[in-house]
């Protein structure tokens, strides 16, 4: 890979024998990607390759588009905390330092303890989803179990405010006589971690759980599975990463050449829809549609849109724009991504010519791209 990409980033860790203990490794347009898109990341390690299950840890991003974007990944052969704090150290060091605001991750310890010795200054925040899936055997004793788990998922993410979470969680473990189980308390201990009403005024894209990485994840099911060996993980790992890079390449160009209709015709609705990128202007109408209201919902400070509360004060006022702090760079359609332009090499073993072709032709196909948007705008 360093042959035909010279940024390519990978470091392996040996152990005593000189066998592969860790190994870390990070695309030259997923470096790119970061520098724009390092706001939110997700960090999981549930997928298990090869006959030895090593975890497969991915570092999964957010774009423009609102799609998952890898940004680096790595093959470790334990889960403790010195194998995290390496994944980290290193995946940081392939990206200048440059530590992510705020981070998904599964509740684990090892990992845990990791990123406050590593990024002590990102928050973090446990997958609400790895969370909900235990419910099952954690109330399983309980009477009316399938009421409670429902319940249990209306405290959590129903609750608008922290004292009202805090009354209703008091009310829900009193009435289901659950307060000895230590699983519940350690919970709420550590609410401030995953109750999203502790955690709507950071930004985190809309994310509530680590999901992208499984779908990440899916995404790599139809390339390796549990038998594939490490040469074969490496040669298919590059072609699903290829197939991934190019449907973001679909998108932008979906984005920028093609137009879906304004809704209502409010001035500030024709003020997103020139200025986001297709995807999120979608996203967008689906706040105009809106069905109900809450005056501290925080959606535009974590999910980076403007609530349906908003939009409706904005009608009321006749408001004709949307101040321009609110419409955020990294959900805008014409500005120009580096990642986007740095070519991948993966996934084509036998592409030697095209790649030096491309080389040739690349310097002259950026400045026109450049020139043509700087005179459109």
């Amino acid at each position: 890979m360093q042959i035909k990409d010279r940024e390519f980033y990978y470091a392996v860790d040996p152990d005593n024998a000189g066998r592969l203990w860790n190994v870390v490794w990070v695309h030259t347009h997923c470096k790119y990607a970061y520098w724009e898109f390092h706001d939110v990341i997700c960090f999981d390690t549930t997928y298990l390759v090869n006959q030895w299950h090593m975890p497969f840890a991915s570092f999964i991003g957010v774009n423009q588009h609102h799609q998952s974007i890898l940004l680096g990944c790595a093959l470790v052969t334990s889960e403790d905390i010195d194998t995290y704090k390496y994944v980290f150290m290193t995946w940081l060091r392939a990206m200048d330092w440059v530590r992510p605001t705020t981070i998904l991750m599964d509740q684990c310890e090892s990992i845990k303890a990791a990123l406050r010795v590593v990024m002590p200054d990102t928050i973090d925040r446990y997958c609400i989803w790895h969370i909900f899936t235990k419910l099952p055997f954690r109330l399983k004793r309980v009477r009316d179990h399938k009421i409670a788990r429902r319940e249990f998922k209306s405290v959590v993410l129903d609750s608008i405010t922290i004292d009202e979470f805090e009354g209703r969680w008091d009310e829900f473990i009193e009435r289901y006589g659950i307060g000895y189980r230590n699983w519940f308390s350690n919970l709420y201990s550590e609410r401030q971690r995953w109750v999203p009403v502790y955690l709507k005024h950071y930004f985190w894209v809309g994310m509530l759980s680590t999901q992208r990485c499984e779908g990440m994840h899916a995404f790599f099911d139809g390339y390796i599975n549990g038998q594939t060996i490490l040469k074969q993980f490496v040669e298919q790992y590059e072609i699903a990463v290829r197939a991934k890079f190019d449907k973001e390449l679909q998108s932008e160009y979906s984005s920028v050449y093609t137009e879906s209709s304004v809704y209502n015709g409010y001035e500030w609705e024709f003020q997103i829809h020139k200025l986001y990128t297709r995807k999120m202007y979608d996203i967008f109408t689906m706040q105009i549609n809106g069905s109900y209201l809450e005056c501290n919902c925080k959606n535009f400070q974590s999910a980076g849109i403007v609530c349906c509360y908003i939009l409706e004060v904005m009608r009321h006022k006749r408001i004709q724009k949307i101040p321009d702090w609110y419409i955020l760079r990294r959900w805008r359609r014409y500005v120009i991504r580096p990642h986007l332009k740095k070519f991948f090499p993966g996934g084509y073993p036998t592409m030697t010519d095209e790649f030096k072709k491309y080389n040739m032709l690349k310097k002259w196909f950026d400045r026109i791209c450049d020139v043509a948007l700087e005179n459109e705008l």
